[in-house]
């Protein structure tokens, strides 16, 4: 598994991120740690709708995602504050409809992708 290295400033910022949408990424939480983790079904990499023979993971650029998956079928951008500064976060939703139909959410902090999750829609 691949390590993310997170900078002093924007730990704050994914640990409120993290816990606000029910998902954690792995490299995050640390023995000891006292912030509270809610723990949900997100995935560290995801199979494209559009081009089921690529993977798309946690820590890719946004132009790498588009590359491979094409553009989402919705997209929100807002700003957080951190540390006295604002990030920009996106979140990009891929839609499937046909016979297993799931809705993908794919986060983005500023231009790198951090998490992963998938919803049936049914």
């Amino acid at each position: 598994m691949q390590e993310l290295v997170v900078s002093a400033i924007a730990r704050p910022f994914l640990v409120s991120l993290l816990a606000a949408t029910s998902v954690t990424l792995p490299s995050l939480v640390h023995p000891g740690d006292s912030t509270p983790f809610q723990l949900a079904q997100g995935f560290s990499s995801w199979r494209p709708y559009a081009n089921p023979n690529r993977l798309i993971s946690v820590g890719m650029n946004k132009g790498e995602v588009l590359a491979i998956a094409g553009a989402p079928n919705h997209e929100e951008s807002y700003y957080q504050s951190v540390g006295g500064r604002l990030v920009r976060v996106s979140d990009w939703y891929y839609i499937q409809t046909g016979l297993n139909p799931e809705t993908t959410l794919l986060k983005f902090v500023e231009e790198n992708l951090v998490s992963i999750t998938s919803t049936p829609t049914r």
